[in-house]
């Protein structure tokens, strides 16, 4: 796999994970506004569990998307 489709397959699911975790927050502190948007599928005890669980994934995906960008270089820009 070459390392620009890796970068961005890290980075798509760091974003993914990011906003699953924001929306359990938000469905953990505000649960009448998050349930019914999500139709009853995040109440606050499963926001809750989701939000718990994900603290792992989202450490471990943030490390490698850190070390591949120091180690193999980040966004550089273009020479014209």
């Amino acid at each position: 796999m070459r390392r620009t489709v890796l970068k961005k397959y890290i980075a798509n699911l760091l974003l993914l994970l990011i906003a699953l975790y924001l929306l359990t927050g938000f469905g953990i502190a505000n649960p009448g506004l998050v349930t019914p948007l999500t139709f009853g599928l995040l109440g606050k005890a499963q926001a809750q569990d989701i939000h718990t669980l994900l603290w792992g994934p989202f450490i471990i995906l943030v490390l490698l998307h850190l070390y591949m960008t120091a180690s193999w270089g980040g966004n550089p820009k273009k020479e014209h």
